[in-house]
């Protein structure tokens, strides 16, 4: 059995009722395309194959792609490839193979967590995501907009999608096991879809404003929206009906997307 490589963050999954509630989660069908980020050693892979559905699994260590094709030889529904997940774009993945819609599942590395979760609402046509990350990150998240430790992936993702929480899994589901404890989450896109349509932006928006997160948002949307007179402070008010005096966390989800839309036609941005 191929040892884990420190170096890319590996901990495979060991646990079969961990896994089977995750395929559960996702609830593969025949005639569904499933993406599955770092299959390992085929935890998911295997359960997942057996619903009848495509699967598709991106794997960056060509050792357990070798592995995982002689384990995996008479599925004819899996096909294997050796890649780094942060070039993958599913949207494209998807058209490439005929289809409108996807879902995505993985044990996602701690050290590309957010960079995979903001890209989750970059993908439209993702019709599900079943994910486990770190448990400290999902716990934030989780965390309603307006609470303390509310932050820019919670206010961001809660925006295009359903969250909630599948299960939490323990060091001792994994070989090696990790330091912390691990959560699995389910994303379901909103539909009808909503939030601000130019994803980027209101992304780089909620970057800026919690730049400062102790600071009142009338320093932090001066500098950030170079915001100088009093017309435009006013202008700014009445259009997004935003107490300045407050703290980035302490926003609405709904604010967040009242501020966004002021601050754009402030700065004659549509």
């Amino acid at each position: 059995m191929l040892p884990a490589k420190k170096g890319l963050g590996q901990n495979f999954l060991t646990a079969e009722g961990v896994a089977k509630k995750i395929v559960d989660a996702i609830s593969p069908a025949p005639g569904d395309l499933v993406f599955e980020i770092g299959p390992g050693r085929g935890a998911l892979t295997v359960p997942l194959a057996r619903s009848g559905a495509t699967i598709v699994a991106y794997e960056i260590d060509g050792a357990l792609v070798d592995l995982l094709r002689e384990k995996l030889a008479t599925s004819n529904n899996v096909e294997l490839c050796h890649a780094d997940i942060r070039a993958v774009d599913f949207d494209e993945a998807a058209r490439e193979r005929g289809r409108t819609s996807y879902k995505l599942a993985g044990n996602i590395p701690y050290n590309l967590t957010s960079t995979i979760l903001v890209d989750l609402a970059r993908w439209r046509m993702l019709s599900a995501a079943v994910l486990m990350i770190q448990r400290e990150v999902g716990d934030r998240i989780l965390t309603e907009p307006g609470e303390r430790n509310c932050g820019i992936l919670s206010i961001f993702l809660r925006t295009y999608f359903i969250m909630n929480r599948v299960l939490k899994v323990r060091p001792g589901s994994f070989t090696p096991p990790p330091k912390v404890e691990s959560v699995v989450l389910r994303f379901v896109p909103h539909t009808p879809g909503r939030g601000p349509e130019d994803r980027g932006a209101f992304l780089q928006f909620l970057k800026g404003s919690f730049s400062h997160r102790r600071k009142k948002l009338r320093n932090i949307l001066g500098e950030l929206l170079d915001v100088e007179t009093a017309k435009d402070w006013d202008r700014l008010g009445e259009l997004s009906g935003v107490d300045f005096g407050m703290r980035p966390e302490e926003l609405s989800l709904e604010s967040w997307f009242d501020l966004f839309a002021a601050s754009r036609r402030v700065k004659g941005l549509r």
